[in-house]
């Protein structure tokens, strides 16, 4: 009897953790197709494209019209609504970020198959109303544009009421320790269970997106009483591409040591300005990230 609740407990313990992993990977979107009088359009095929990868993905509204198209990699998507006897929709340039479902809606109308509405600008931000977290999304668009450090969670402090230091011990969100913060990469805890700080570093440039939540965190992030810190590595596609990246760290783009007061240790009396020579060493290193 012991041995089958242990195993029940697991097997739970289990769905539990598939289900926040994938919220810390995807991004969802949602809305309903309708016709010029306002009234519901089922069997309308929605297919989402993302622009970077051109990975197509297809879904279908139901007999309210609505759709949902769940477990979508970041990015930017180009959405298209068909039904034989409409003209086709296509949204351009749409924005998927990560642990967000936004709402996406369409008004067809009756026209012929071949007949095609481009929408190429959204008139309004799409907002994610079905939640009350307050998280910054940042993509690989402004990751690039940004200062910042070598890994990611450098990028946290772009997010409001997060601060750093040393004393504190990393990162506090909302007056919270270090410790209290929570930690993935496409899903995976990559908390320190000593310290609490991330034990894993990943360089921006295999990124596609990082999310600070800092507020109106879910449940399952019950061992996160700052913030919950995800980044989203990039996927493939058809076409193999990549960058190349150069780092070089030395004495020629260093500053020389400060002069500092020496007491000579003959006499006790003597004092003097020295500096020490600046250290010759060298670093460099070269990122090949690429993907296919």
């Amino acid at each position: 009897m012991n041995a089958r609740i242990m195993a029940l407990l697991l097997l739970g313990g289990l769905a539990v953790g598939t289900t926040a992993t994938a919220q810390e990977r995807f991004g969802t979107l949602t809305g309903k197709v309708t016709d010029q009088q306002g009234a519901a359009v089922p069997g309308v095929t929605v297919t989402t494209t993302n622009n970077t990868t051109g990975e197509p993905r297809v879904f279908v509204t139901d007999a309210s019209g609505q759709y949902i198209a769940p477990d979508l990699n970041p990015g930017r998507y180009t959405v298209v609504f068909e039904l034989t006897g409409f003209s086709k929709i296509e949204r351009n340039d749409i924005s998927v970020v990560l642990g967000r479902t936004f709402e996406l809606n369409a008004q067809m109308t009756v026209g012929s198959v071949t007949e095609t509405v481009q929408v190429t600008a959204e008139a309004s931000p799409l907002v994610d109303t079905r939640s009350t977290l307050i998280a910054h999304n940042v993509t690989s668009e402004q990751i690039d544009l940004l200062p910042k450090g070598r890994s990611f969670q450098s990028i946290a402090l772009a997010a409001p009421s997060v601060n750093s230091g040393e004393l504190e011990g990393g990162f506090q969100v909302n007056g919270a320790s270090g410790a209290e913060n929570s930690f993935t990469v496409d899903g995976v805890v990559t908390n320190s269970l000593v310290y609490g700080s991330s034990r894993q570093n990943t360089v921006f440039e295999y990124l596609e997106e990082v999310q600070v939540k800092t507020s109106g965190i879910a449940a399952e992030y019950g061992g996160a009483l700052g913030g919950v810190m995800s980044a989203v590595t990039k996927s493939g596609g058809n076409t193999f591409r990549g960058e190349g990246h150069y780092y070089f760290e030395g004495s020629s783009l260093a500053a020389g040591p400060v002069k500092r007061l020496n007491l000579d240790p003959l006499d006790d009396t003597t004092v003097r300005f020295i500096r020490d020579q600046e250290d010759p060493s060298h670093q460099d290193a070269t990122d090949l990230p690429g993907r296919g």
